[in-house]
C-alpha cells in the first residue's frame, strides 16, 4: 500500500510544464511554392552586410502589395462553374423576375442558337 501512496503524491506533487508561448504558426503550401520563397530568399541573402531576410519579412512584403483586383482575380478562380451559374441564374432573376432553374437553362440554351 505505500508503494501506491508514494505514487499518489509523485504524481499530485510533480510540477506542471509551463508551456512557452509560440508567436510563429504553420502554414501549409505547395511543395512548387515553398521552392520559389527558398530559391528568392536565398538569392536575397547572399549579401556582404546586413541582417538575413526572413521567410515572414518575404511574405508579409508579398502580402502588402496585394490590391484588390488581385483578391477578386482570387476569388474568380475559386468559383466552379456551377458557382458561377447559379451566381447569373440569382442575377437573371433579379432582373427578369423569379423563374426555375430549368427554364432558365432552356433560356441559356436557346441563346447559344
Amino acid at each position: 500500500m505505500e508503494t501506491t501512496d508514494q505514487n499518489i503524491q509523485l504524481k499530485v506533487s510533480a510540477p506542471k510544464k509551463i508551456k512557452a508561448k509560440v508567436s510563429t504558426e504553420s502554414l501549409r503550401v505547395k511543395r512548387e511554392t515553398k521552392k520559389r520563397i527558398i530559391i528568392d530568399l536565398a538569392n536575397l541573402n547572399k549579401k556582404d552586410f546586413g541582417k538575413t531576410v526572413s521567410p515572414d519579412q518575404y511574405v508579409s512584403l508579398a502580402i502588402s502589395l496585394l490590391k484588390p483586383e488581385h483578391l477578386q482575380l482570387l476569388k474568380d478562380q475559386s468559383l466552379s462553374n456551377k458557382d458561377k451559374m447559379e451566381q447569373r441564374y440569382l442575377e437573371y432573376c433579379s432582373k427578369n423576375g423569379k423563374v426555375t432553374r430549368d427554364e432558365y437553362i432552356g433560356i441559356l440554351l436557346q441563346q447559344e442558337l
